[in-house]
């Protein structure tokens, strides 16, 4: 029982990488939208929706539609999905966005992967850890 304890701490203590930081270069605006996810994300999750619902309501526009694709990377409303965060920052950034943008949804983008490399790492080792306990569960009955 010791040794999956044992392996159960090792495989559950998280990633084993952490993200690179990414500098940002900003442009005039680029300070603007890093506000505007430093307050999404600072924002309590019970007033998260009010504030994805009128994004979906903003007229299409470069900003609009960074804006969208860092809501989805902010837990607490309908529109969290970091999959489609993914696809969406890597849709802005196709476009040939402004100096403003590009930075941005370039940083927001690597911290997407990073976080999302780092759940298919984790449910990788859930599933060993699962396979690990089924084994001690047979050795455990082997011996009785």
């Amino acid at each position: 029982m010791h040794r999956l304890v044992a392996v159960a701490a090792v495989l559950l203590s998280g990633c084993t990488t952490m993200p690179t930081p990414v500098h940002v270069h900003r442009g005039a605006d680029t300070g603007s939208h890093l506000e505007y996810l430093a307050r999404a994300m600072n924002t309590p999750a019970s007033q998260r929706e009010a504030i994805w619902q009128a994004a979906v309501k903003e007229p299409t526009s470069a900003e609009a539609t960074l804006h969208r694709a860092l809501l989805r990377t902010v837990s607490g409303h309908s529109g969290y999905d970091l999959i489609a965060a993914e696809t969406e920052l890597q849709q802005v950034l196709a476009t040939s966005p402004s100096i403003d943008i590009a930075p941005v949804a370039r940083a927001r983008l690597e911290d997407v992967r990073a976080i999302n490399a780092c759940r298919q790492e984790a449910d990788g080792l859930k599933k060993r850890l699962a396979q690990v306990a089924d084994m001690e569960k047979r050795l455990d009955q082997g011996r009785r």
